[in-house]
């Protein structure tokens, strides 16, 4: 059911004077319908696509979800450039070390309307960055992936899908790009016209076609044998002995047969681990199915948040018993004292870009819930300075000290010692950059990676001084669970 359009076509006429991006949205209840059954409805098998949706974590931070398709222009971070595809152009851009500089720029060529209807995300670029996308922030880690690997991927989508979970509705936004001397008119109607299509294909039943799986083996095996895991977990309690470092994040991944219906590992991934950041993209040729419980770092009408997550403990089989495992988390001395130190990690990293004086912790150690496990959680805010921006922020703050360690540097020298193979997107992050400077990114954890017909999961524990290494060990194989339980669901139902 139809609920609004706008803007009117006059409205539109005075927003392009003075803006070069201009959405045209319908508003219509979506009480039939839901992130994933739109993007069955939409994906074919290829991309670009991206489904940003929020299962749980509250009003503030899960009640929208974003379907990025159509795309505008895709964009792609190298070791030494930035390529964009726009509308079949192709242009290749050297970064000089300095690609956010680069998509800062891109970035500021579209002149967004104004539009108060809208919420914090309707456009601009959405996708992820590796783990070693550090490199160009910190020159002394190396970047391990292969040369013709991008370090970062994104979409500038042409139609937005925003699910509003609260008031059960969605928006649609058809964005119309303008060109000098473009007829106004004329590019309304294509804008309008779009939208129409739009919202004829989510009335249709034409959907995502299942493809038939196949043999194939869908058991996640480790990379790293388990003597040498422990071998890097003891070498890392020495190096914090030494005064070296306080904590390390040391990781391992692990590889099976890739299934061909990704989107049912989506819908079993989503069942398993519902979180505040779920999300499925497919950029390039790689796909990104993933539940990340955990903020890296969002921008909101400039003010910057960040959700530092550390101590876990499975929820209880009942209220009582989960008011005791919550009790038995507060009053954890390992997991405060690793908790306390990722929380100064993130007021260090707001502290580079904010006005003086407004770095806050608002919530200390809160116990979250959420379906299957309950997390002590901070959150740290500030202002942002006048001069900075959302890509300076997320320089500032990546990667996230949860995946990394403390000091951040030192432990990811340490982290490049000990991993033989690269990160990819683990430990790096999941969102966008809004037209309008708004900002949001997951930490990249709990994500199955799918490239070349292989499925890899990266899983990793952090080593403290009193760290168990057996124990460290189990920690990476039930991390990487998650995925293999939906894995084994999605076998189940083939």
């Amino acid at each position: 059911m139809l609920l609004q359009t706008f803007p009117e076509c006059n409205r539109f006429r005075e927003l392009a004077e003075n803006a070069n991006v201009i959405p045209v949205c319908a508003e219509v209840l979506a009480d039939t319908e839901t992130p994933v059954s739109l993007l069955k409805r939409f994906y074919r098998g290829r991309g670009p696509v991206c489904l940003l949706e929020s299962v749980e974590g509250g009003e503030r931070w899960s009640r929208y979800s974003f379907l990025g398709i159509s795309a505008r222009a895709t964009v792609q971070v190298y070791r030494d450039s930035v390529v964009i595809n726009e509308n079949g152009r192709m242009k290749t851009i050297p970064h000089g070390g300095k690609p956010l500089e680069t998509l800062r720029e891109i970035m500021k060529g579209y002149k967004p309307a104004q539009i108060p209807e809208l919420p914090r995300f309707w456009g601009g670029l959405i996708g992820y960055f590796t783990y070693e996308a550090v490199s160009f922030f910190e020159p002394k880690i190396i970047n391990k992936l292969p040369e013709d690997k991008p370090l970062a991927s994104f979409m500038i989508p042409e139609t937005v899908i925003i699910f509003d979970n609260i008031r059960k509705t969605m928006t649609v936004v058809s964005l119309a790009f303008k060109d000098a001397n473009e007829d106004v008119d004329t590019l309304y109607h294509f804008a309008e016209e779009r939208l129409k299509d739009t919202l004829s294909a989510i009335e249709s039943r034409d959907k995502y076609s299942t493809p038939i799986q196949g043999k194939s083996d869908m058991t996640l095996k480790p990379l790293v044998e388990k003597d040498t895991f422990i071998e890097r977990v003891e070498y890392v309690k020495e190096q914090i002995k030494a005064g070296e470092i306080i904590q390390c994040v040391i990781s391992q991944p692990f590889v099976s047969d890739a299934p061909k219906d990704v989107i049912s590992l989506y819908q079993a991934q989503r069942y398993i681990n519902p979180s505040p950041y779920m999300y499925f993209i497919h950029l390039g040729g790689t796909v990104l199915i993933g539940s990340s419980p955990e903020t890296m770092v969002r921008v909101e009408n400039r003010t910057a948040s960040l959700r530092p997550i550390a101590g876990t403990r499975q929820r209880g089989g009942s209220e009582q018993e989960d008011r005791r495992l919550a009790d038995e988390l507060l009053r954890d001395e390992k997991e405060r004292a690793e908790h306390i130190m990722l929380v100064d990690l993130g007021r260090n990293d707001l502290g580079r870009v904010a006005k003086t004086g407004t770095v806050q912790v608002t919530d200390l150690m809160v116990v979250e819930r959420y379906s299957h496990v309950m997390h002590l959680v901070s959150n740290v805010t500030c202002d942002i300075e006048d001069g900075y921006d959302s890509f300076d922020l997320f320089g500032c703050s990546f990667p996230a000290g949860t995946l990394s360690g403390a000091p951040k540097v030192r432990a990811m020298e340490i982290i490049a010692e000990m991993e033989d193979t690269p990160r990819g997107p683990y430990g790096g992050g999941v969102g966008y950059f809004c037209f309008s400077g708004n900002m949001d990114f997951a930490i990249t954890i709990r994500t199955a990676s799918i490239e070349d017909g292989k499925l890899t999961v990266q899983a990793g524990a952090g080593i403290v001084y009193d760290s168990v290494p057996e124990s460290e060990y189990t920690e990476t194989v039930n991390k990487a669970g998650s995925v293999q339980k939906a894995l084994e669901l999605l076998r189940k139902n083939q």
